[in-house]
């Protein structure tokens, strides 16, 4: 009975040992997402924005029409008919010389001329007698014509030995006075001109703005003089060269509604409108990588990896800046996370 229980136990034993578990079959249902590798970063995109069209400068109210008449000839001042504040007509007797030294000049030029004549005259009757020989009357022909051309060039000087007014004007400075001596073309007065049609106004610009304008823009002057008014005018004028050390451009304008009085000296403001408009390029200032004076470096993102650009920088606009030339193409810079890039890094927008 015992040996029947051992048995009984042994066969349990060996129909356990002899029983395999089944194979677990895989479940193919999961799939594991790969781990994504690059840099994140966040993009913003490359904006084109229309210049303002206005420009602001300040101007100065000049005469356009001067003159500094002046002496023909030298001599010493006989009178001096208008001082400094007086208005003139065009043609305005302004100041005459002593006329003893030119008058005899002119006596002089006469006398010698008188002689040439009467050697022509006793030379071509000595020719007719063939006693005189045809150089001789040459000569003495050639005499009388230079003669002729001293006396004309004595009177010429004689009816120029006063000053007249070119232009109709006031007189701002007079340089000479009555017992001085006057060189040639030694200016007596300043006279500027007050016609209407006189008055412009001149306004410096840089470079930049001055390249924006041209002639017959349009503007609108506002003047202390006159609080509360403006006054239409137009580019009449630009300048081709740089006026002093600061580098501006002048421009001149005259008035289409001009004020019912002017004073050089007088100041305005002057709010011009280019005709010339340009399209600028912006991105955002945090898109800058080792910037140093106009150049820059950006990143863009081209089939997931950082492509970079060398950028010519303009100037700022508040949190954005302008970019000259180098984003041909680009609609879309790299702003955080660009510090790290190196061209070619590949990079997981964080803004997607």
């Amino acid at each position: 009975m015992k040996t029947n229980v051992l048995f009984l136990f042994a066969s349990l034993a060996l129909a356990i040992s002899c029983t395999t578990k089944p194979e677990e079959t895989p479940d193919t249902t999961r799939t594991e997402k790969p781990a994504e590798t690059g840099i994140y970063v966040k993009t913003e995109p490359v904006s084109l924005v229309e210049e303002i069209p206005t420009v602001s400068v300040i101007g100065i109210i000049i005469s356009k029409t001067d003159a500094k008449p002046a002496f023909k000839t030298g001599g010493v001042i006989d009178k001096t008919m208008v001082k400094e504040g007086d208005a003139v007509k065009p043609g305005q007797l302004l100041a005459t010389l002593i006329m003893t030294e030119i008058d005899a000049q002119v006596r002089q030029a006469e006398e010698g001329l008188a002689k040439a004549q009467r050697d022509f005259d006793r030379v071509s009757n000595l020719f007719a007698d063939s006693v005189a020989t045809l150089e001789q009357k040459q000569n003495a022909g050639s005499a009388l014509t230079l003669a002729t051309e001293t006396l004309a060039i004595a009177k010429f000087n004689q009816n120029h030995s006063e000053v007249r007014s070119p232009i109709a004007g006031r007189v701002i400075k007079q340089v000479l006075h009555q017992g001085e001596i006057a060189g040639p073309g030694m200016p007596v007065y300043a006279i500027m001109g007050i016609a209407d049609q006189d008055w412009r106004i001149q306004a410096g610009l840089t470079d930049r703005d001055w390249a924006r304008v041209k002639t017959g823009d349009k503007a609108n002057v506002s003047m202390d003089a006159y609080p509360g008014e403006s006054f239409a005018a137009r580019i009449s004028d630009k300048a081709r060269l740089t006026q002093d050390a600061s580098g501006t451009l002048n421009i001149e304008l005259s008035f289409a509604d001009q004020p019912a009085s002017l004073a050089a000296g007088m100041t305005c403001k002057v709010l011009l409108s280019p005709a010339i408009q340009s399209i600028q390029t912006t991105i955002p200032v945090d898109a800058l990588v080792d910037a140093n004076g106009s150049q820059a470096t950006v990143y863009s993102i081209e089939g997931g990896k950082a492509v970079k650009h060398q950028v010519t920088i303009s100037r700022l606009l508040g949190d954005r800046v302008v970019i000259a030339g180098g984003l041909e193409g680009v609609d879309a810079v790299v702003t955080i996370g660009s510090i790290y890039l190196e061209n070619g890094d590949a990079v997981i927008l964080a803004n997607q």
